[in-house]
């Protein structure tokens, strides 16, 4: 199926007209003769053919529509739909973006998914922010690790936090995450300092380099107790 945001714009605007068509045919031939009821099934069917075709609604798109379509219903329908879908990029957020161009190469620290820290060497491909379940500004960061053939995504909530270095660092992570217990000729027993997710890990690493963090991705601050 070709890919509707690469379609040239008289052939997007068909499209939509014959998905808003579509829709319309449930119920009747003209939009005008549904009932309130009939027509917010149009628009919520319309909406969703518009998420299943991974359409993405510009303003430029819009007033391509409003050319061929003065006074069609499509018109807000689209406004309603680029609305409800339009991703709200924080200050933080932008200034990742903007530090995180493709082709860097980074270091990025970060938990494992069972909460204990990791060293990731790689070269950034792409940054984005978009939604993730319930979270409206997840920030997609797309890499391609050191050694690996393919791209890795990085989904970065915002209650998680990431930080990025400048260049591959030479850093033994598990001298700081871990302490040993006992240990021989035979056999050398670790355990991790902290439980799992566990922000000291986080602040411990800091503390142990001598260089700055290149951008520090929802960066917890310390409480203070009275």
């Amino acid at each position: 199926m070709t890919n509707f945001n690469q379609m040239d714009m008289d052939y997007k605007v068909d499209y939509l007209s014959e998905l808003l068509a579509e829709q319309i045919r449930k119920f009747d031939d003209r939009y005008s003769n549904l009932s309130d009821t009939e027509k917010g099934s149009v628009k919520l069917g319309f909406h969703l053919d518009l998420a299943d075709s991974n359409v993405t609604v510009t303003d430029e798109l819009i007033e391509a529509v409003k050319v061929e379509f003065t006074s069609s219903p499509i018109i807000d329908m689209l406004i309603e739909y680029k609305q409800l879908n339009t991703v709200e990029i924080t200050e933080t957020q932008q200034v990742t973006l903007n530090k995180l161009e493709e082709g860097r190469k980074v270091s990025i620290v970060k938990f494992t998914e069972f909460g204990f820290p990791q060293l990731i060497h790689t070269v950034v491909q792409s940054v984005k922010v978009d939604r993730y379940a319930q979270y409206d500004n997840a920030l997609y960061i797309t890499h391609k690790p050191k050694r690996k053939r393919s791209n890795w995504v990085e989904i970065i909530l915002p209650y998680q936090e990431v930080t990025v270095y400048e260049g591959w660092i030479d850093f033994d992570i598990d001298a700081i995450s871990l302490t040993t217990i006992t240990s021989n000729q035979h056999v050398t027993v670790k355990q991790s300092r902290y439980s799992s997710f566990d922000p000291r890990y986080m602040a411990d690493i800091k503390s142990s380099l001598s260089i700055s963090p290149l951008i520090t991705i929802n960066e917890k601050k310390e409480e203070i107790t009275c």
